[in-house]
């Protein structure tokens, strides 16, 4: 179920472990953390895994409990390379109020924004007016080709049937004489 490879412990291994066996009350750990006091100083990862698991739930946001979960990898991995433990400042940087000038540069942005958002809105409807039209006039074409195409055919088969009627009639019109391939 876990692997161990000269004292390198494989988490992926580990994450999945069922809660049935913690419910249980099995040995769920590969390890005992006496065995490996590097990371006795992650026993309090979890502590703070309660807060952030919370927080999707309250907010419908899963990007703190995604953060944790990659900071937690990030810290073991440098655990395991023997690496010293990052230390890293949690805390949220408070959001600085925006100048006056900051907010007119930001709401002059919006205003081209839109703008250019309406005039290529305007130019694809007309592109699309353009092509209909374009797609009109081609059908239209289109259809008078084939019944221009259908009535010389017509001609044609009256032009054909009249030359084929006329050399069975015409006197001048001299005939090859068919003789026998074979001597009588």
């Amino acid at each position: 179920m876990y692997e161990r490879s000269n004292s390198v412990v494989n988490f992926d291994l580990f994450i999945d472990t069922r809660i049935d066996d913690v419910e249980s009350g099995a040995d769920v750990l590969p390890f005992t953390l006496h065995e490996f006091p590097v990371l006795q100083k992650f026993n309090t990862i979890d502590m703070g895994l309660n807060d952030i698991q919370m927080k999707p739930i309250e907010n419908k946001d899963t990007m703190p409990l995604v953060k944790e979960e990659l900071r937690n990898r990030i810290q073991l991995k440098r655990l395991n390379e023997g690496k010293e433990e990052l230390i890293l400042d949690l805390t949220e940087q408070p959001k600085t109020e925006l100048t006056d000038e900051e907010k007119e540069k930001v709401e002059r942005r919006r205003v081209q924004n839109r703008m250019a958002a309406r005039r290529f809105r305007e130019k694809e409807k007309a592109l699309g007016a353009k092509l209909q039209k374009t797609t009109q006039n081609l059908e239209s074409v289109n259809t008078s080709l084939r019944t221009q195409i259908r009535e010389l055919r017509k001609e044609c088969q009256i032009l054909h049937s009249q030359l084929t009627e006329h050399l069975s009639d015409c006197p001048k019109v001299k005939r090859p004489r068919i003789q026998p391939s074979f001597p009588l």
